[in-house]
Formats: C-alpha cells, structure tokens, sequence
C-alpha cells in the first residue's frame, strides 16, 4: 500500500496530459489534479511500518517506510502540497495552454518528494530526488519573471553537476559493501579511504542541492523569481529532500569527528550569512529565499549532531511557515515585490497569517518552530547551544523589517483561496505547535522586545534593506559558483583523510 503514495500523483499526471490532448473540459483537470494531490494523504493515514515492494528479498529489492526519522518529512510534505495545489487552482488561468503542463510538473514534483521520504535506499532516493528536481528546474522557467529562465538555467547546471557526483559517491558505496539499501549498508560499512570518498562527495552534492551556504548560489535566484506556487513548493518542500538523503548518509556511513565538526560550523555558517543576507535585501521574495538558506542551517545542525529527529521536526516546521509566507507575500505583491511598494494594510487576515507565520518561523511560543528548535537545543554540545538563541534573535528582526514594511503599505484585492491558503498554514503552525506540547514561554517577549530594538537601531543606521551584490553573466556566475563547489568538495575530502 505504501508506493501507492507515489503512483496516485503519477496516475494523475498522466491522466491530466490525456485530458489535455483530447481538450476536455477544464473542470476535469481540475478534478484530476485534486485527486492525485491529496491521495496520497489518504493512504498516509493508514500505513505505517516498513514493506519491500513486489515481495523480493531486502537486498534486490526497493524498501520503503514510514518511521519515526521521516514521518515529519512526509507529513509536512502532504500539508504543504495540498494547500498549494488549492491556491494553484486559481493562481494559473486554464485558459492558457501551458496551465495543464505546469499541473503535471507539481505532480511529478509531488511524487519525487514524496518517493525519496519514503525510500531507505540510496538509489531510489537519488531517483526520485532528480524527478523532483527535474519538476521544479520547469516550473522556474515557467514564471513570467525577467531573470527565470537564468535562474532556472544556472539551477540546471548547478544541480546536474552535483547529480553527477552524487549518483558516483553511490556507486562507491555499493561497490565497497555490496549493497545499496541504508540498513545494510550500515551493517556493512567498515572505514576505508573509498568510503571516505564517498561520504564526501555525497555530503557536498546534497548540500548545494539543499541550497546551505556556501553553496547556496542557485538558491535566491530561483525561489524569487519562480511563480508564487512554486515557490512555496521550492522553500518549503524541495530542499528537504537532500536533507532527508544526508540523514540517510550519516545514519548508515562511518561518519568522523572531523566531519562532524566541519558540518557543525557549516550550519551555524549558514545560520547567520542567511539572516545578514535576509536584513539586506529590498525584495520580499529575495528575502524569504535568503531565509531559507539560514533555515535549512538549522536543519544541517540536527543532523551534524546525530539529532535526526529535531532535524526533521524543524523540516516540518520550516515547510508550513515557509510555505505560507510565500504564498502570503505572492499574493500581496502581484504588482510588485519591493518592500513598502506593497503590503497587507487593507488586509486583515493576510496580515494575521504574516504575522503568526513571521512568530512560526522565528520560533515563538507555542508555535511549531518553537517545539523543533527545542529538540534541536538538546542535542548541542556546549557553546553551539548559544547558536539557537542568537539565530532566533536575528530571524525575528530581519521578519520585523518584512512586517514593518507590508504594514505601511497596500495591496490590490486578494482572491479568497489565497487567503486561505495563508491563513490555513498560518493556523497549522500554531496547532501544531500546541498538539506537540509547545507550551507558552514568557522569556519569548524578550526575543521579541530585543528583536524590534534591533530593528529600529539598524533602520537608523541606514543597513536594513541596504542592497548589495555583484552583476555576473550567467556562464560567469555558473562559472564561478562550480569551482566554489569543486573547492568544497576537495577540502571535505582532504579534511577527512588528514
């Protein structure tokens, strides 16, 4: 039961192209795409456990499973991608011939996601990643956007030479142990130079697809300029993905202290370039791109510290908010993303959902980033533990800037399934948050006191939203971000076999 999961999207897709080729009516399409969107959740509610698909041993077959590591992945994924497919359904004019095709790539999208959640095996993982991946490089170029189709181009080439190595890391790992499934790989893998290898090579071809600074180049490009939809899918969902397959790496390959640390201080990297980055930016969408860089830090650092459970909470948590905050300012910004050129101002509930999304995100209690930043407290060592603190500091002043801006400012009126998409993921991530037991914590007001001083003390010194970048040519910019790549990659490698 558990691989109908996948095939209900790919059912659809494929029913969707029939319906497009022979012109059928349009309220079919819409039919078929909600079908194969929330199917899956269906089955998701009655399986659990571990099953081989078509009966074959464990070792020549593909195992999948819902577990403890990857339920929160999995669900986060269902939520995120139902409430996107309701507010794609008004987003994209049916009366455009490219409408039926951008439906069929969200249910590849969804059936890649989906498949690498639940597979617990090297291969399949990397397959149905690539499907995903393959999905959203279209959906980028599908935006009306000036700069798409070179974010969507520079996207490609970056993640194809990250595939390349990583389906080679792969191949390592099978030929040193025989084996491709994660259990038996773990079983069998002893410390060796090949193993090494691969383990670096992996590591780094899944960081640049989780867009973790410092190879995050791709990353604001694409989620800003791609359509609203999918960039809550891209944020919120796709990077999640190479997340899931670094837990499957560490859970199964001899991982050194070295490494350990290297990916520690990678993290908090990430953590905080991405909140410099977010303070700088005049661009709503370029803003939240840049939090996701500083977000998924936090996801690395579950991981680097074996806390594969707080790293897939805080997945969770991150899909909803970030999920909702693009669909939020998507919708508010149709006419323009500058911040103060638009705003919730004449909208009520848009600016509730903004506001409970910008406390999820910067994990107030008693929402659900509050409980994932917990779990994910316990599992540092020593100082690293301050990391949190001052991560939540700085990502709710860079999200007291979005909110200061979009409060002084209006927008044009709102179709009523964008809103409640917004609204809908703005109440999940408080519900939640208190279903999992995040109880309301008093010292929050401090964070957030701190956090609007912050902001009025950068505002007066002329930094927040102060822009700054350098103009490449796309081959220029491919250029450059591969041997930044490359470079990482080599000294991953070297501090290994030190």
């Amino acid at each position: 039961m558990i691989p109908l999961m996948v095939a209900f999207p790919l059912l659809f897709g494929f029913i969707i192209v029939t319906l497009d080729i022979l012109r059928a009516r349009k309220v079919l399409i819409k039919a078929a795409f909600a079908l194969g969107a929330v199917l899956p959740a269906g089955v998701f509610l009655v399986e659990n456990g571990r099953e081989i698909v078509g009966g074959w041993s464990r070792v020549a077959g593909i195992e999948v499973w819902i577990g403890e590591t990857n339920t929160p992945f999995i669900a986060g994924e269902l939520i995120l991608f139902t409430v996107v497919a309701l507010y794609s359904l008004s987003y994209f004019d049916f009366r455009d011939k490219k409408t039926a095709k951008a439906l069929v790539l969200f249910l590849l999208m969804h059936a890649g996601l989906l498949g690498s959640f639940l597979a617990r095996d090297f291969f399949n993982f990397y397959i149905y990643m690539e499907i995903a991946s393959v999905s959203a490089f279209a959906l980028v170029a599908f935006s009306e956007d000036p700069g798409s189709r070179k974010a969507a181009f520079k996207y490609l080439i970056l993640s194809l030479l990250a595939s390349y190595l990583l389906i080679f890391a792969i191949g390592l790992i099978y030929m040193e142990t025989g084996y491709l499934n994660v259990d038996l790989v773990a079983e069998s893998a002893t410390p060796s130079r090949e193993l090494s290898a691969a383990l670096g090579m992996a590591f780094a071809s899944l960081l640049l697809k989780a867009g973790i600074f410092p190879l995050h180049g791709w990353l604001p490009d694409a989620h800003s300029t791609a359509p609203t939809p999918a960039s809550a899918m891209l944020s919120g969902l796709v990077v999640k993905a190479p997340a899931y397959g670094m837990i499957l790496l560490f859970s199964a390959l001899p991982v050194g202290e070295s490494l350990k640390t290297a990916a520690l201080v990678v993290a908090v990297a990430s953590i905080f370039f991405g909140i410099v980055m977010m303070i700088l930016q005049r661009d709503a969408k370029r803003l939240l791109a840049y939090s996701t860089v500083s977000q998924m830090g936090y996801v690395l650092l579950g991981i680097a510290t074996f806390n594969f459970t707080g790293a897939a909470y805080y997945a969770l948590a991150h899909s909803l908010a970030k999920g909702g905050l693009f669909l939020s300012v998507g919708s508010l910004g149709t006419k323009s993303r500058r911040l103060g050129e638009f705003g919730y101002r004449n909208a009520p509930f848009m600016a509730f959902s903004v506001l409970m999304l910008s406390l999820a995100i910067g994990g107030v209690s008693p929402f659900i980033g509050s409980y994932a930043k917990g779990l994910l407290s316990y599992g540092l060592p020593g100082r690293w533990y301050w990391v949190v603190p001052i991560g939540t500091l700085g990502t709710i002043t860079a999200f007291t800037g979005l909110n200061y801006h979009m409060l002084r400012a209006e927008s044009p009126e709102i179709k009523h399934s964008w809103r409640l998409s917004a609204l809908a993921l703005a109440l999940l991530t408080l519900g939640a948050g208190i279903y999992l037991g995040a109880g309301f914590r008093p010292a929050d007001f401090i964070y957030i006191a701190a956090a609007l001083l912050g902001f009025f003390v950068l505002r007066a010194l002329g930094i927040f939203g102060k822009e700054t970048g350098i103009k490449m040519k796309a081959d220029e910019e491919i250029n450059v971000l591969a041997a930044v790549f490359v470079t990482f990659m080599l000294a991953v490698l070297l501090l290994q076999w030190s």
